[in-house]
């Protein structure tokens, strides 16, 4: 392979790498705001009428877990900042090394996240996840209590 096929095969990697973490950062977005959303609606809609302790418990797990995934979700937004950062450094860090006369400066370096968004990514899948099943079994327990009161 010539290094000119070489170039044309990295530069399609990274062109397909970017579109891919566009795509992720605006499915990102999306689901905060719709998280954010569901939010606000079950803290408007919740009754102060006097729940089991199971359902008030599974109410709260629901509500805490999503709140923190949307937390954790505004942190790996902001991960897409650090790595155009990181990028940027890098991009410099070469064009100095170029002008300072160093002819053969390392030009493609894979950039990752720090180990805080890693965790972040982690942290708020799990909590989305959780407040899901939270909510699912919240709803449940009332409509099994229904059920059994009929019988």
């Amino acid at each position: 392979m010539t290094e000119q096929e070489i170039k044309k095969h990295l530069n399609q990697i990274q062109k397909i790498q970017d579109e891919r973490q566009e795509k992720f950062y605006s499915w990102l977005k999306t689901l905060i705001t719709i998280s954010i959303g569901l939010f606000g609606i079950l803290v408007s809609f919740k009754t102060n009428t006097s729940d089991s302790f199971l359902r008030a418990l599974f109410f709260s797990i629901a509500l805490s877990s999503l709140g923190l995934g949307i937390l954790f979700g505004i942190f790996l937004l902001y991960s897409e900042v650090h790595i155009l950062d990181k990028t940027r450094n890098k991009i410099t860090e070469f064009v100095l090394k170029r002008l300072d006369g160093n002819p053969d400066p390392v030009e493609f370096e894979q950039i990752n996240p720090s180990i805080f968004f890693v965790i972040s990514r982690k942290l708020c899948y799990m909590f989305y996840i959780v407040s899901l099943i939270s909510l699912i079994i919240y709803t449940l327990i009332n409509e099994f209590k229904t059920m059994w009161q009929l019988y």
